[in-house]
């Protein structure tokens, strides 16, 4: 189907004896071309006919579609049958075109739900084209349950709209007597369930990990007549399900990061158990020889990924003491060996040593170093 129906009714549900009005807002989530949309309904006294009184329904004008381009206006058709009564949405031009932002409503009034509870079903039946050359005739269905006069069910609503990762969702609605089933799933693939809650107006909900959606159906035993309810729960730094994750931009989650103590002239090694990435820096004292640290990286089957020098130079007293930064990207498993160098005078006072600084980012929650 090119194009999306939202089926309201009022009353909702629908009660036996009684009319109601059937509003449908008819859209299209990509420009789409129609010449028409068929609405059937069927007429009858069975738990799945909708009406026994077709003469009754009285068809409003259509809604939108004024524009030129949109069909110049459009304009209900009638056709009665025995087991069905059809109306018919054509454009006043030969076709329309439908777009979310420019929706068609049609409306139904009057239209009274025979007296035997069930679910009829409504039958729509569109002729479509995505470009106005190539047309389908494609049709859906749409459920139009049938209560018991005075029956209502409404009100379905969560104590918070947004519970903390780990939190409950609070959960009520009213309704006369019936059978109520609730059930739940996480949006992204998390935890789901169902209860039978015929005997409450209240529910608690299990601790909730992802934002998860809420159904609750109202069902007349020995009837197929059932209402649905839905509501909605968000779950604040939820829980993360994903298969395939496509990165539009820069991506990171980077811990919380921390200096690793180096010494003089001895290798310090480490091993990573996450990627990350390796800050260090490097300053020689002014007038004295040059200061290194040299970096190497083995990966985890032994094999040298990655090995620098790198040197700070500030033998010209003349100049201000310049540093040499760097930053090395390490993959997880990587073992890491650091070492320090730099000459010391053979004679004098102690000297001024050069300044060696090494910080450990992880890429993730973890920030362990061994």
């Amino acid at each position: 189907m090119l194009l999306s129906y939202d089926l309201a009714l009022d009353p909702d549900p629908p009660q036996t004896g009684r009319p109601c009005l059937l509003r449908l807002t008819v859209r299209a989530a990509a420009p789409a071309f129609c010449r028409k949309i068929t609405l059937s309904l069927p007429t009858g006294t069975g738990a799945a006919h909708f009406t026994n009184a077709p003469a009754a329904i009285t068809p409003r004008p259509v809604q939108g579609g004024e524009d030129a381009d949109q069909g110049g206006g459009w304009r209900l058709t009638r056709a009665d049958a025995a087991d069905a009564v059809t109306f018919t949405a054509l454009p006043t031009r030969p076709r329309g075109w439908l777009l979310g932002v420019t929706p068609l409503t049609l409306e139904l009034a009057g239209v009274t739900a025979n007296t035997t509870p069930g679910t009829a079903t409504l039958r729509i039946e569109e002729e479509t084209s995505s470009d106005g050359l190539t047309w389908q005739t494609q049709t859906m269905e749409l459920p139009l349950p049938k209560f018991p006069d005075g029956f209502f069910f409404g009100d379905l609503r969560p104590e918070l709209l947004m519970v903390p990762n780990g939190g409950h969702a609070e959960l009520t609605w009213r309704g006369s007597p019936a059978v109520y089933t609730l059930t739940w799933a996480g949006e992204h693939g998390g935890s789901g369930g169902q209860a039978d809650v015929s005997d409450v107006t209240t529910w608690l909900s299990p601790p909730l990990h992802d934002t998860t959606a809420f159904r609750l159906a109202a069902r007349l035993p020995g009837s197929t007549a059932e209402r649905v309810l839905t509501t909605l729960v968000t779950v604040a730094l939820p829980h993360l399900r994903t298969h395939d994750l496509t990165a539009t931009g820069k991506v990171r989650l980077i811990g919380a990061g921390h200096s690793i103590e180096i010494g003089r002239e001895r290798p310090h090694t480490f091993q990573s158990d996450t990627d990350g990435l390796l800050i260090g820096r490097v300053q020689a004292v002014a007038g004295a020889t040059p200061a290194q640290m040299e970096v190497t990286a083995l990966a985890d089957g032994g094999g040298q990924e990655y090995r620098a020098v790198f040197t700070s130079d500030n033998a010209d007293p003349s100049k201000i003491p310049a540093e040499t930064p760097f930053d090395v990207p390490v993959r997880r498993g990587t073992a890491i060996t650091i070492t320090c160098r730099y000459t010391r005078p053979p004679d004098g006072p102690e000297p001024i040593e050069p300044f060696f600084s090494l910080l450990w980012l992880p890429y993730g929650s973890t920030n362990r170093i061994m």
